[in-house]
C-alpha cells in the first residue's frame, strides 16, 4: 500500500500530550513512574532482549523513561538490549521535540541522542541505532491502524491508550478487531499497560489479555486460554524467554558488502562468524569498485522499490556515522562525500513525472528537492541534460573501504574467523551443522546457520542455483582527475559520475549480457556518451581520453540482479521441491539464508537487509513492515508463475 505524505504533529496537540491529565506523554509518564511501572521492571528482568510496542508515542517522554529504567536494571543484570517500536500519525519535529524534552530536565542526555537521530518526516519505517546500539528504536511514520496491521514486531510490553483519536484522529477505537492485532505480535507473557482505558479491557479480555486495574493504568498480562494461530509471533509452547533456537554461530559465504555488513550486525548481537571468499581481501568482486553511488529512488506512486530504497537509503547514513563517517582525508573511517547527488530524469518524460511528484510529496529538503534545468546549469557552472532530482545527503562511496570498515566493527565487537582465498564448491547438512566445502572436498567451516551473501557466485551452489539470478556485466570508466571541471556534487541519469578520489573519477555504468571479464574499448565508448549526456558541454571543458589507448582505466564486476530487482533477504527456498511438488507454499532449506540481489545498489542495501536477517535470527522486531518483507523474500521466486526473466536494469 502506498504511503501518504506526513503532516507533523500541531502545536495543540503537542500541548494536549504535554498538559492534559488524562492523554498524552504527562499521563504516560506518571503511569510509568507510579505502580504499573513495575510492568516495565518484570519485563525487563524477564527477557534478555526485551521489546515494548508503544502505540501513542507523543514527544517520546516514555521511551525516554523506558530507556532510563532499562540502563538501571541492564546494570542489575537484566535485559542487555532494548527493543523498542513505536506508531506515530503525526511525528513531531526536532523542534518540538526539544520544547517537549525541555520539562524533563533528567532525561537530557538521552533526549538529545534521540532528537540528533531523528529523522526526516517521510512516511515508512525508521530505524534508529542508539546508545551504542545497546537501545533501538523503531518509530513507523503512518496512519496508526494501517501500520498496526503491517508491523512486525514480537512485543513483550504494549503502552496503550484507550484514547486513540488523541494521537490520531482516524485511528479506530481498541475493539476486538483492533486488539486482535495487539495479540498478534504479543510474544508469550507479554503485558500490557492500559491508559485511560476502562473501555478497553473488555476488548482486550476478549483477544487473551486479563489484569485488573492499577494506580494510573490498567496493568494485563497475555494469558490466552487458546492455541494462537500460525500468523501469531508466538505459539502456546514459546518459551517465555525470547532467544535463538540454535547456537549464534554463523558460516557468511562473501565479503562483499552483504556478507561484511551481515558480519558487523550479527557481531553486534554477539554471534560468532566465519568468513569465507574466494579472494584475498574483502571487496574483490562486485564490490570492487572504485566508487559508487549511495542515494535512494523516488516514485510517484511511492511503490516497493521507493519505499525500501528509502528505508534502506536512511538507515544507511545513520549508520556509516556511528562506523566513524566519510570521508577523502587520510584516516576516514570510509572514503567517500556526502556531497550530495544530482539525479537527472533519463528523458524528457521522466523528468516530468520527477518534477510532478516532487510538488504531490513535498519532501523535506534535506531528503529530496526538485531543480529546474536552469538550478542544475547553475550548480553544476556548465549547460545540463535538464532537471532533477537534488538528495543533499546523499554522495559517493569507495566500496572496499566500506567492506574494510565493516570488517573491523564486526571483529571490534565479536569473534570473526576470516577464510580468505577459500572457494565453496558445495553445501553439505550433518545433523544441525551446514559444512561448507571446497572444490577437493574438504570442509572451510561448519556452523548451523550459513548466509549466502556472494552474488551471482550463488549460482554454482545446488542450493541456490534455481533461483532466478543473473549476473550481469559492468564496466566503469576511471577518469583522470586531472584538469576536470570541479563539479560540487556526483551525477545521476543514465549513468553516474562521482567526484574525484586518489586521483580518478568513476564514470560508468555500461550493461552488457555477457561474461567477458576484460576492459573493453565499446563500454569505454558507451560510458564516455552517458557522460555527455548529462553535460553536453563538457568536451569543451575537458579534454576527452581516447577509448582506443591502453592506458585508459576501468574496471569490470558482474551484477547480482534479480527479475524484480529487488533483494533476495531471508531463508532461501528449496525451488527444487517445491516445482516437483507443484506447491503454491515454500519448502525452505533449514538454516540456510540469502542476501543476494543487490544489482547496483549494494552501498544502500547492505546495512538495512543485514539488519533485517539479523533481527530476523534473533527473533526480534523488524525493521520493515510485512509487505515490505514480502517483497524482499527469497520466497517469492518458488511460488507457482513466479517471473523468471531479467527487466533491465535502470540502478546506477
Amino acid at each position: 500500500m502506498p504511503a501518504r505524505p506526513i503532516h507533523p504533529a500541531s502545536d495543540e496537540l503537542l500541548a494536549a500530550w504535554r498538559t492534559d491529565p488524562a492523554a498524552g506523554d504527562a499521563a504516560f509518564m506518571r503511569g510509568l513512574l507510579a505502580a504499573p511501572g513495575s510492568a516495565l521492571r518484570a519485563c525487563l528482568r524477564e527477557q534478555e532482549r526485551a521489546a515494548v510496542l508503544d502505540l501513542h508515542f507523543g514527544a517520546g517522554l516514555a521511551f525516554l523513561q523506558t530507556w532510563t529504567q532499562f540502563e538501571e536494571q541492564r546494570g542489575q543484570g537484566g535485559a542487555q538490549r532494548l527493543h523498542y517500536v513505536a506508531i506515530q500519525p503525526h511525528p513531531c519535529t526536532v523542534q518540538q521535540l526539544a520544547a517537549a524534552h525541555a520539562g524533563w530536565p533528567g532525561l537530557d542526555a538521552r533526549a538529545a541522542q534521540l532528537r540528533q537521530a531523528w529523522p526526516p518526516l517521510l512516511p515508512g519505517t525508521h530505524r534508529l541505532l542508539l546508545d551504542d546500539g545497546r537501545v533501538t528504536l523503531t518509530v513507523v511514520f503512518g496512519a496508526l491502524d494501517e501500520e498496526l496491521a503491517r508491523l512486525e514486531a514480537p512485543a513483550d510490553l504494549f503502552y496503550l491508550h484507550g484514547r486513540q483519536q488523541d494521537f490520531d484522529a482516524a485511528a479506530s477505537d481498541w475493539n476486538p478487531h483492533a486488539c486482535k492485532r495487539l495479540a498478534r505480535l504479543a510474544w508469550t507473557g507479554a503485558r500490557a499497560l492500559v491508559f485511560d482505558g476502562e473501555a478497553t479491557m473488555a476488548a482486550l479480555r476478549q483477544v487473551g489479555f486479563a489484569g485488573q486495574a492499577a494506580a494510573g493504568a490498567l496493568a494485563m498480562r497475555y494469558a490466552p486460554g487458546w492455541g494462537r494461530p500460525p500468523s501469531h509471533v508466538a505459539a502456546a509452547d514459546t518459551p517465555l524467554a525470547r532467544r535463538t533456537s540454535h547456537a549464534r554461530h554463523a558460516l557468511v559465504i562473501g565479503a562483499g558488502l552483504a556478507g561484511a555488513a551481515v558480519a558487523e550486525r550479527l557481531a553486534a548481537r554477539g554471534w560468532r562468524i566465519d568468513l569465507i571468499d574466494a579472494g584475498p581481501e574483502v571487496a574483490t568482486r562486485a564490490s570492487g569498485n572504485h566508487g559508487g553511488l549511495f542515494m535512494p529512488a523516488l516514485a510517484r506512486d511511492d511503490s516497493p522499490l521507493a519505499r525500501l530504497t528509502r528505508a534502506a537509503f536512511l538507515f544507511a547514513a545513520r549508520h556509516l556515522r556511528l562506523l566513524g563517517g566519510v570521508g577523502t582525508h587520510e584516516g576516514a573511517a570510509i572514503a567517500g562525500e556526502t556531497c550530495g547527488v544530482l539525479q537527472f530524469g533519463r528523458d524528457a518524460r521522466q523528468a516530468q513525472s520527477f518534477e510532478q511528484g516532487a510538488l504531490e510529496w513535498d519532501y523535506p529538503a534535506r531528503y529530496a528537492r526538485w531543480m529546474s534545468a536552469a538550478e542544475t546549469e547553475a550548480l553544476l557552472g556548465m549547460p545540463t541534460m535538464g532537471g532533477g532530482y537534488f538528495f543533499p545527503e546523499a554522495g559517493w562511496l569507495n566500496p572496499p573501504s566500506v567492506c574494510r570498515r565493516l570488517l573491523a566493527a564486526a571483529r571490534a565487537q565479536g569473534e570473526v574467523a576470516a577464510h580468505f582465498n577459500r572457494t565453496v564448491t558445495a553445501l553439505r547438512r550433518e545433523g544441525e551443522d551446514w559444512l561448507a566445502l571446497d572444490g577437493e572436498g574438504r570442509t572451510i567451516a561448519q556452523a548451523p546457520i550459513v548466509i549466502l551473501a556472494a552474488g551471482a557466485q550463488a549460482r554454482v551452489l545446488a542450493q541456490s542455483a534455481a533461483l532466478p539470478l543473473n549476473a550481469v556485466r559492468g564496466q566503469v570508466t576511471h577518469l583522470p582527475a586531472q584538469d576536470f571541471p570541479a563539479l560540487p556534487v556526483a551525477l545521476c541519469g543514465d549513468g553516474y559520475l562521482t567526484r574525484p578520489y586518489q586521483g580518478r573519477i568513476c564514470m560508468g555504468a555500461s550493461y552488457d549480457r555477457d561474461d567477458d571479464t576484460g576492459l573493453r574499448e565499446a563500454s569505454h565508448v558507451e560510458n564516455l556518451e552517458r557522460l555527455r549526456h548529462m553535460l553536453p558541454d563538457i568536451d569543451g571543458r575537458y579534454t576527452m581520453p581516447s577509448t582506443t589507448d591502453a592506458q585508459l582505466q576501468g574496471r569490470v564486476g558482474f551484477r547480482c540482479i534479480a527479475p524484480d530487482r529487488l533483494p533476495l533477504v531471508g531463508g532461501l527456498p528449496d525451488m527444487e521441491a517445491a516445482a516437483a511438488a507443484r506447491l503454491d507454499g515454500v519448502t525452505r532449506h533449514p538454516g540456510l539464508y540469502g542476501l543476494l540481489g543487490y544489482a547496483s545498489r549494494g552501498l544502500i542495501w547492505a546495512p538495512l537487509m543485514a539488519e533485517l536477517l539479523a533481527a530476523s535470527l534473533e527473533r526480534e522486531p523488524l525493521p520493515l513492515p510485512r509487505d515490505l518483507l514480502a517483497a524482499v523474500d527469497p520466497g517469492r521466486f518458488a511460488v507457482k508463475g513466479a517471473a523468471t526473466g531479467v527487466a533491465s536494469d535502470d540502478d546506477r
